[in-house]
């Protein structure tokens, strides 16, 4: 028989599920996160939008085998229209695709009340092979594609998980981004602390303010339809030609090339007049009727970096004004911050640095994908534990020398066995490239070490080549570093002792440094998106990195990915081989035992 393990142990289990962008599910016992994965990384989709039912596998595998009964299973946005969930599946898109959604297809007869059911046949039928389970599109039409899908989603919820979850509940979805940015690091524990929370669109919200007061209770201060910060950002990108929710990060890493004057000539233009902070929130100013269009229109003439700049300032400057004006009314000056617009690293920097933030915390990997996290600890009413390890998801198989030999033949590749880690710092020192995969993956967006191509982030050379041979990346787009905590500031200034341990908040290179780790900054403005890493979250990357830095004096590393262009970062030892075998990686350190070289 299952027993709820709270029965025997007094213990809480949740299993939080995201059905939105970048669907996801995680198991949280009694407060402290132990599994969390993206179904992006297993079925291998992009920014994967639909039901995560191999997420949710992944979590119920984990009570099968505890033999245990989760007490809750929450679903974590209470509205999900069908025309933003089931039409447009967002890892099927092209570029073109979105010009068309937002363009003469869809919204602009939306907004004149036309009827678009052609256009979502059209839809149906180039994405016959949506991942879709129980949606009957064949009923779909213009007064239906608007109605909550939510109640198929926890019908369909209940009949994989009813054997191993006893209750279930929907939650909103801005309530979920808070309690994540709250709860998801640790806070000073008796001082008034500011939550906001800010994306593209989220249960009819696009911002929330929060205040945590010393006594624990929190408070919901105002919200907002009107914010459009996020969906700017995201139209800019489609209009600059690049996929929306997926390459916002280009823009941003686009941004300090362009000419101060000319970027805040557009800002001013086209920008600052959008939306104004009012009573804590943000709101239209002079709305358009059609936002992608009124951007479209007004930029057609600009250059594209110059636009990138201009879009950088407007959110600089909004958030900034927001932060500013709930400093002066609730004298607020520990802040947290969530949702998909504080995953903008040079937009954190900028709200670090104002005179009155002594302290930004900013959760790892904060977008949708954080949600089914944010579920369990607005559920959880004991204990909330900050988040300890990061490496949450699925880990690499136990693979034996005779297997390694099997994936990677003689005839193309060697294998040494007992390899140290003295001897890749060693490769790394001398200027080759080493992928890492180790133990359980990370969760989120960033790779964190145990799933991660490394260099040396002396070298200007390496980043060319992991460029052109590997990434297929685009030559303006910086490079991560992880740093030793240490260390870190002897090269970058943190005077408020930020916690960026999960590259969440970029920060100014120091000039006397600069020049041995410019491989993993951005080359341009000469700031860097770090990893600090503490020792006490991942020993064996610390341990790398410090046999690097014995050789080298560099306590730091360039840290990218470990993916092909497009994809999401290698899971398991299927996809780890993939990226081998399809780049020109030349070196892959595995499981810290395993060298495995390209000949």
């Amino acid at each position: 028989m299952i027993l709820l393990l709270g029965e025997l142990f007094n213990k809480m289990i949740i299993l939080g599920v995201n059905i939105s962008h970048n669907s996801s599910a995680c198991l949280m016992i009694d407060g402290e996160l132990k599994l969390a994965i993206q179904e992006e990384r297993i079925v291998r989709k992009k920014n994967f939008t639909g039901y995560p039912k191999k997420s949710i596998n992944f979590c119920l595998n984990y009570l099968k085998e505890k033999n245990i009964k989760a007490d809750y299973a929450v679903l974590t946005t209470r509205f999900l229209p069908a025309f933003s969930y089931k039409i447009p599946i967002n890892h099927f898109f092209t570029i073109k695709d979105y010009q068309d959604f937002y363009g003469e297809k869809f919204y602009k007869k939306k907004l004149k009340n036309e009827n678009v059911e052609n256009y979502i046949k059209e839809l149906i039928k180039k994405n016959s092979n949506v991942y879709n389970l129980y949606v009957d599109y064949k009923k779909f039409n213009h007064k239906n594609i608007f109605n909550n899908c939510n109640d198929l989603n926890l019908e369909y919820l209940k009949k994989q998980t009813k054997k191993y979850v006893k209750s279930y509940s929907v939650l909103d979805h801005h309530t979920c981004h808070a309690y994540y940015a709250l709860y998801g690091l640790e806070m000073p524990k008796k001082k008034k602390i500011g939550i906001i929370t800010m994306d593209s669109w989220g249960d009819g919200r696009n911002q929330t303010f929060w205040i945590k007061y010393p006594n624990g209770k929190m408070k919901q201060i105002s919200s907002s339809s009107e914010c459009q910060v996020g969906r700017i950002y995201k139209f800019i990108t489609l209009i600059l030609s690049m996929k929306p929710d997926e390459h916002e990060y280009k823009v941003m890493g686009m941004a300090p090339y362009a000419k101060t004057e000319y970027a805040q000539e557009i800002y001013e233009n086209v920008f600052k007049d959008i939306l104004q902070v009012k009573n804590c929130k943000i709101i239209h100013k002079n709305k358009p009727r059609d936002m992608y269009d009124y951007l479209k229109r007004r930029l057609s003439n600009s250059r594209f970096d110059n636009i990138s700049a201009a879009v950088q300032i407007f959110c600089e400057k909004i958030l900034s004004e927001l932060f500013t004006q709930i400093y002066k009314k609730y004298k607020i000056q520990y802040f947290c911050f969530s949702g998909g617009v504080a995953m903008n690293v040079k937009a954190n920097k900028v709200l670090s640095d104002l005179h009155f933030v002594k302290l930004l915390n900013v959760p790892p990997s904060g977008g949708d994908e954080s949600l089914c996290i944010g579920g369990c600890y607005l559920i959880e009413k004991k204990i909330k534990k900050p988040i300890s390890n990061i490496y949450l998801g699925r880990t690499i198989e136990n693979t034996t020398f005779d297997q390694l030999k099997k994936i990677f033949p003689k005839k193309f590749y060697e294998i040494k066995i007992n390899v140290h880690n003295k001897y890749i710092a060693k490769l790394l020192h001398k200027g080759e490239i080493i992928a890492v995969a180790r133990g359980r993956e990370e969760f989120g967006a960033r790779a964190l070490g145990n799933r991660s191509i490394l260099a040396n982030p002396s070298n200007i050379k390496a980043v060319r080549k992991i460029n052109d041979q590997i990434k297929n990346r685009d030559f303006w787009m910086p490079f991560a570093l992880t740093i030793l905590k240490e260390y870190h500031k002897r090269y970058l200034k943190n005077k408020k002792n930020i916690n960026s341990e999960y590259m969440t908040v970029a920060m100014d290179s120091i000039k006397e440094k600069y020049d041995n780790i410019i491989a993993g900054s951005h080359q341009y403005d000469r700031t860097v998106r770090p990893q600090i890493l503490n020792k006490k979250r991942n020993i064996k990357f610390h341990n790398l990195i410090n046999e690097f830095r014995k050789i080298s004096k560099i306590p730091a590393i360039l840290n990218t990915s470990f993916n092909l262009h497009g994809l999401p970062i290698a899971s398991n030892m299927n996809n780890i081989a993939e990226v081998i075998k399809k780049s020109e990686l030349k070196y892959l350190y595995l499981n810290d035992k395993f060298l495995i070289k390209k000949k």
